[in-house]
């Protein structure tokens, strides 16, 4: 079993908190980036709360994971 360095466990905990903030931010603001450009939640409800959601599963994920790693 490979045990993760405490830098790389800083680089995913710092990155689920910009992934975080990004879907945070979405939300409140009603507007997100995807690979299409800008989605707002007035034209494209559907797509917007995805794109939003995947962002803080992706977060949270990267984020918990710092608490859960065994590091070298």
């Amino acid at each position: 079993m490979a045990l993760a360095s405490p830098e790389n466990v800083q680089l995913a905990a710092r990155f689920g908190m910009l992934m975080l903030a990004a879907g945070g931010l979405g939300l409140l603001t009603g507007t997100t980036l995807t690979r299409g450009g800008l989605v707002r939640r007035s034209e494209r409800p559907g797509e917007f709360y995805t794109t939003c959601l995947c962002h803080l599963a992706v977060g949270a994920f990267c984020y918990g994971g710092q608490f859960f790693v065994t590091t070298a």
